[in-house]
């Protein structure tokens, strides 16, 4: 981090712009009500004035995190960060995403100029109304900011699923290749008390940076009722629930991007690539990018290049280039999607909103009032040759290798209201959605998703317990959700217990070694809780044997060949914590642990210390197949404050839903609603997730009315006002 007196320094001047409301005229449409754990519940008028005190409470809550994401999808990072920002800042420009996205915004149609006039307007003048706050960077927000924001998001998630040899790409794109997951579950009535379909959002997203999370109800005289989470930054919840239905998104692969290799072999126009019979030319410009050091500004110029497939993005010898294909990456419009699918009634308007595809990936979960249960395998996947082999690098010049077109919503796989009483998705293939119902694969193309053979263990024990949930209340549901059974544990003692009987007979001087612990293991019920030392032993083992990445579902390779070598591991990881922790037999819950820090870019920059207070949680890592997936740091050995292990990704963001004759939810939000460490809503939720608890979150409006503990215009808060009119 850089000295703040040049940050300060550094400010992007922009020229003034006219929304379509004054901001004082906004702010006299709508009103602000928090309730008793900081949530912001916004009544406007107009949907514009709604997104308007969007940005406004974002900022009140977020204003730090607000301004990094956009420096980071504005690609103004290098200003804030030297030069590791200058990594994103060139992919930024690589893509031209601000250049596009100001020409969108010139062109834009009615409703999508409001939406970033009223963002812009709202965090332009929560500045003007708090002249205490100074912006690092931007201090006046311009319309296309949201169309940059929404653009560099996605982009970030679809590079990395393009198909460019591993450590050809800048570290950027290799960064982006690696993606947290998310659980989603929706049950029929069939298997409720109330004779309700519920739902389960769960995103596993890092707790800190731009896939944070906030959590808001936003209410207009224009038909607006929508509860939910977005990012700081986002102009309305784009997960959660209406009066009439809700969905969760988890992370999928569809083959959406595709790399092309091109080659560059013309004597005569070193811009020219081959295709078919002859060349195609390429476009090169440069572009200046700055970034802050210790002494001051300094600049750095790029020449990028790009063919009509797409921007070139890596170089594999003196002729051969790969390009990268991104669909509608600058023709897109997500945010129509997305308002059409808050305000849709039922799920044909719903079903009918989703099939726009503008959003190019994400899996979907769907319930509501009507009974009906729904899974989407989404995407903006091309038409192509089955012939070819999309998942390595296609050749450029045939042009039998261009897209056609894309599959409709009809051509995605997806279940509807399956006989067996559910469905879900924990990031695993569509195939394996419920028990009975699901798509076959056999139906659809082969490239169409990557994830085809893919079966999580999260998926399995998802499987598992909705499929043995019967006679299910909200209460059982809210339960259902923080359920801690580890499946790789459950699935996998049972094994080593058979195996050890052998492992006597072969190896006795091993197996007494490795007697206490696997006893240890056995009598233990596969459930994580705070004081169970066999948690963070079974964890240990499976670190062992698995690795700490992502999925790390494959077992090492050391491992994967010898049950000997397996249980020397246990033997291994029992060592470990003993000359970490003192002793092997250590509680969870003093090992794993919450606390959290303000204004942290990344879960790298959180200086996490062991002496500073913090909370037990249960939480595990995905991989062993857990519904309360926490994923922690692991210890640094060369610092005595940073033994224990803290979570920062995963259960982020969490609503259990019964669509009943009455909506009830249960919400918990990463830490608290509020980044600012002074504010009582900056870490009262750890306690939630600490208990395995939901708070209420207040949907009919008045129960809103009975909760709110301030309510205030934007610019005229009054802290502790109940009933403010004016």
């Amino acid at each position: 981090m850089f000295k703040e007196v040049i940050l300060v320094l550094i400010v992007i001047s922009i020229p003034g712009y006219a929304s379509a409301s004054p901001p004082a005229e906004l702010a006299k449409q709508v009103e602000i009500f928090r309730d008793e754990w900081g949530v912001p519940h916004i009544n406007g008028k107009t949907d514009e004035s709604v997104i308007f005190a969007v940005a406004y409470a974002q900022c009140e809550d977020y204003f730090w995190q607000v301004e990094d994401t956009y420096l980071f999808c504005i690609g103004k990072y290098g200003l804030a960060y030297g030069e590791k920002g200058l990594e994103s800042d060139r992919i930024h420009a690589l893509f031209e995403i601000e250049r596009m996205a100001k020409e969108t915004y010139a062109i834009a149609d009615p409703q999508r100029k409001m939406v970033c006039d009223a963002y812009a307007a709202g965090y332009n003048y929560y500045l003007e109304t708090h002249p205490e706050v100074s912006p690092r960077i931007i201090d006046h927000f311009e319309p296309h900011y949201l169309i940059q924001y929404e653009r560099f998001m996605i982009l970030q998630r679809m590079l990395g699923r393009a198909h460019a040899p591993k450590g050809g790409l800048e570290p950027m794109l290799e960064e982006m290749a690696a993606a947290t997951g998310s659980n989603a579950w929706a049950i029929s009535g069939e298997k409720t008390q109330e004779g309700a379909a519920m739902l389960f959002i769960n995103p596993h997203q890092p707790w800190y940076g731009t896939g944070s999370f906030t959590e808001m109800h936003v209410v207009s005289d224009e038909g607006w009722n929508f509860s939910g989470c977005t990012f700081p930054g986002g102009p309305f919840p784009s997960m959660g629930h209406n009066e009439y239905l809700g969905w969760a998104h988890t992370v999928n692969d569809p083959d959406v991007a595709d790399v092309y290799r091109l080659t560059f072999d013309d004597p005569e126009e070193p811009l020219n690539y081959r295709y078919d019979d002859g060349y195609r030319t390429a476009e090169s410009w440069e572009d200046t990018l700055q970034y802050v050091t210790e002494q001051g500004v300094q600049e750095k110029t790029y020449t990028f290049r790009k063919s009509h497939f797409g921007p070139i993005i890596a170089r594999e010898d003196d002729e051969q280039f790969l390009a990268v294909k991104i669909p509608k990456l600058h023709d897109g419009n997500r945010t129509k999607q997305y308002i059409a699918m808050t305000k849709a009634k039922n799920f044909d308007e719903w079903y009918e909103a989703q099939s726009m595809l503008q959003m190019q990936m994400f899996n979907t979960v769907y319930a509501d009032v009507d009974g009906n249960i729904f899974y989407l395998y989404g995407g903006t996947v091309p038409r192509r040759n089955e012939e070819v082999d999309w998942t390595e690098p296609v050749d450029g010049s045939n042009s039998e290798n261009e897209w056609n077109g894309f599959h409709p919503i009809e051509e995605l796989p997806q279940v509807l209201n399956p006989i067996s009483g559910f469905v879900q998705n924990c990031n695993q293939s569509p195939f394996t959605t419920t028990d009975d119902g699901n798509p076959s694969m056999h139906d659809f193309p082969s490239y169409l998703a990557e994830d085809k053979h893919s079966d999580k263990r999260r998926a399995k024990m998802s499987r598992l317990l909705l499929r043995n949930a019967t006679d299910v209340t909200f209460d059982n549901w809210q339960n259902l959700c923080y359920d801690t059974q580890l499946y790789w544990p459950m699935t996998e003692l049972p094994r080593y217990e058979r195996w050890f009987e052998e492992l006597n007979e072969t190896h006795p001087e091993l197996a007494h070694e490795v007697k206490p612990f696997l006893d240890h293991l056995l009598a233990w019920d596969c459930e994580s809780r705070a004081d169970s030392t066999a948690t963070t032993l079974c964890v240990a083992w499976y670190e062992e044997l698995y690795g700490r990445g992502y999925p790390s579902e494959t077992m090492n390779q050391e491992y994967e060949e010898s049950i000997e070598a397996r249980f020397r591991g246990l033997v291994k990881a029992a060592k470990t914590l003993h000359a970490v922790y003192g002793d092997w037999k250590i509680p969870y819950g003093e090992i794993f642990r919450l606390q959290r820090w303000p204004n942290c870019p990344g879960p790298e920059y959180v200086p996490f210390d062991d002496t500073k207070p913090s909370l037990p949680q249960v939480g595990v890592r995905g991989p062993l197949g857990v519904a309360m997936t926490v994923y922690h740091t692991p210890p640094v050995l060369d610092q005595p404050n940073r033994r224990k292990q803290y979570a920062c990704v995963g259960a982020s963001y969490m609503a259990a839903i019964s669509f009943g004759d009455k909506i009830q939810t249960g919400s918990y939000l990463h830490y608290g609603q509020s980044g600012d460490p002074g504010s009582p809503h900056f870490f009262d939720q750890a306690k939630l997730l600490s208990e395995k608890k939901f708070k209420p979150a207040w949907f009919y409006w008045e129960d809103v009315l009975a909760h709110t503990v301030d309510r205030y215009r934007p610019g005229r808060r009054t802290q502790g006002s109940k009933n403010r009119d004016d």
